[in-house]
């Protein structure tokens, strides 16, 4: 990687704005390899299941993540691997949560309705039997 030294003079002609601002970009670029952004997603989904989701953030969890990984997950391109390993559990844990509601909203509308149709059937049984009652009396 080439180191890149400010000048705040204009560039010469030889060197074009464009150019200056390619290596910029160029200097800003951080290559992560695949294992190191898994295990940096693995480690801040382990720290987000054994935390409460209510008092746990995204700024706490990469500070913990950091902290158990030796490596400052400060800067933008661990940020952005934080922030997607966060994103993505809490959307796993929201359609979770929206499905297991979705199993009980069922589940309580089949025993409500079970319920009512015990009580519908009871109550029929008792006027049959009030109406046996009164027509023998």
């Amino acid at each position: 990687m080439r180191t890149l030294r400010w000048d705040s003079r204009k560039p010469s002609s030889a060197v074009s704005e464009a150019q200056i601002k390619a290596m910029e970009e160029e200097a800003r670029e951080v290559v992560i390899d695949k294992d190191l952004k898994k295990k940096i997603k693995e480690t801040v989904k382990k720290l987000l299941e054994r935390s409460s989701l209510y008092q746990i953030t995204e700024v706490k969890a990469r500070e913990e993540a950091s902290s158990e990984l030796d490596l400052d997950l400060s800067q933008d391109p661990y940020k952005l691997i934080v922030r997607e390993a966060v994103e993505s559990f809490i959307e796993k844990a929201v359609s979770t949560i929206e499905s297991e509601m979705g199993k009980h909203h069922t589940q309580i509308v089949q025993d409500v309705q079970g319920v009512s149709e015990v009580s519908s059937k009871k109550i029929k049984k008792k006027k049959k039997k009030t109406d046996k009652e009164d027509s023998a009396a």
